[in-house]
């Protein structure tokens, strides 16, 4: 049967009566190690007469169909063939390396033979894509980076794809892809070349990964910065600041901080100032190294002024006796702390350097020389710094040429005025104690005269009594 089968589509081809255009698609049809493939025609459904199918040269009989008897199975294809009868398409399952090559299909119908050709790749899939480096640990512009894709099983041709995260890497300056496609070249990594990389190796049926890789690339540090907190231009003894240092580096850069360009003890990325005094006033720094890259930077230096507040405000004369008209006096005006403003007043009101007042440079002294009468009042000195203030006043008077004992003290004056008193009250009182008793009687003389009280020099006695 097959054999008529075939001498009668032979004498068809012969005799004129077939048509071989368009009865397979373009081709050629790929299909996978162990799975099925379908050879589809463009016949429209129809009723075939006859169907023969044949593999390779020489031709080798797939399987052949006669109406009027059905199917003849090639040896090999029993249990691996579905024929469609309408259209003559046909399924071919099972697929092995073997069963790649050309196959042909003759097509009868009441009226005409159509013949057509097609080719099979059978390919197997790939499996286990890995992804090597010739090193992780990179320097960031000074080392290269080469990678390599292997497939351990897969049919060619293979394709490769790279891939950094989700970004397609593609050859342009410092990135050369070679062997086909299967190595990248990264020369002079930067720290954005870390990845993570992977490749994607296809073929005509399959595609796979691999896994990913990640570089490890050293560099910094740089843009090295410190901050201050509180941020302030200066702090009163006793403030707590916190000075933190950061830079860009990988790994993490190791710091140490300097006072004035000496070293401190401290090599965390804070330094704690607690309960800071005035000497510890200075030009701070922070200093970032890697140890990877054995780079190093110092940050920006900043300038931390401590100021002690101030307190105990007050005001000494020179001389600290009594002040007479025509003299000199200084008041100086003194106070614990940092003092780095000194205004002077008098009776509240601003005063300034002129005439017979004289301040001094620093404004700590002032100075009235000759002294006048007009000098008398409160004096106040106010002495400040950004963060403090105080306020201290002395009352000055000045005294008449020849109103108080020069020399004398006003301590020492007021204790004469009073030693004075009392011996005046003394007398007062004995001249009314002897009044009371007895009063003016005087001896008898025998040649008595007259006795006067109260006598004023230039005075007439008064006449005497009958």
């Amino acid at each position: 049967m097959v054999a008529a089968a075939v001498v009668f589509l032979t004498m068809g081809i012969l005799s004129g009566y077939c048509a071989g255009q368009d009865v397979f698609p373009p081709g050629p049809v790929n299909g996978t190690l162990g799975g099925n493939v379908i050879f589809k025609t463009t016949i429209n459904p129809n009723t075939l007469f006859a169907i023969s199918w044949t593999f390779g040269e020489p031709p080798v009989p797939v399987v052949d169909f006669v109406s009027s008897a059905g199917p003849v199975i090639g040896v090999g294809y029993v249990g691996r063939i579905s024929l469609d009868n309408s259209t003559g398409s046909l399924e071919l399952r099972k697929l092995t390396l073997i069963d790649s090559g050309t196959y042909r299909v003759s097509l009868r119908t009441a009226a005409v033979i159509q013949v057509g050709s097609t080719s099979l790749i059978v390919y197997e899939t790939i499996s286990n894509v890995t992804l090597r480096a010739n090193v992780i640990d990179l320097m960031e512009l000074n080392d290269t980076a080469i990678f390599s894709c292997s497939v351990s099983s897969g049919s060619f041709p293979f394709s490769y794809r790279w891939l950094n995260g989700s970004s397609e890497v593609t050859a342009r300056y410092r990135i050369q892809l070679g062997d086909g496609g299967r190595t990248l070249t990264i020369a002079n990594v930067t720290r954005y070349d870390q990845g993570p990389y992977r490749c994607i190796v296809s073929n005509p049926v399959s595609s796979k990964p691999s896994q990913n890789l990640t570089l490890i690339i050293s560099y910094g540090p740089e843009n090295t910065t410190m901050k201050v907190t509180p941020l302030d231009v200066l702090y009163g003894s006793g403030s707590n600041l916190t000075l933190s240092c950061s830079a860009e580096s990988s790994p993490s850069a190791q710091f140490q901080w300097l006072l004035n360009g000496t070293l401190l003890s401290n090599n965390r990325p804070e330094l704690r100032l607690e309960n800071i005094q005035a000497n510890q006033s200075g030009s701070y720094s922070c200093w970032a190294h890697n140890t990877r890259t054995l780079r190093y930077q110092t940050s920006e230096p900043s300038d931390i002024t401590v100021l002690e507040p101030i307190s105990g405000a007050n005001i000494t004369t020179t001389p600290n006796s009594s002040i007479i008209e025509g003299g000199s006096v200084n008041l100086t005006c003194d106070a614990s702390g940092a003092v780095i403003t000194r205004e002077w007043m008098k009776d509240g009101n601003p005063l300034s350097a002129g005439g017979n007042i004289i301040i001094s440079e620093d404004k700590s002294m002032l100075s009235i020389n000759p002294v006048k009468r007009t000098d008398t009042g409160e004096y106040g000195c106010r002495v400040s710094n950004p963060i403090s203030t105080a306020n201290a006043k002395h009352g000055l008077i000045v005294n008449s040429k020849g109103s108080l004992t020069p020399g004398l003290s006003a301590g020492a004056i007021a204790g004469i005025v009073i030693g004075v008193l009392l011996v005046v009250g003394v007398g007062v009182g004995v001249t009314v104690f002897i009044n009371k008793n007895g009063g003016s009687q005087q001896p008898v003389h025998d040649n008595p005269s007259p006795v006067y009280e109260n006598t004023r020099q230039n005075q007439s006695p008064p006449l005497p009594l009958t």
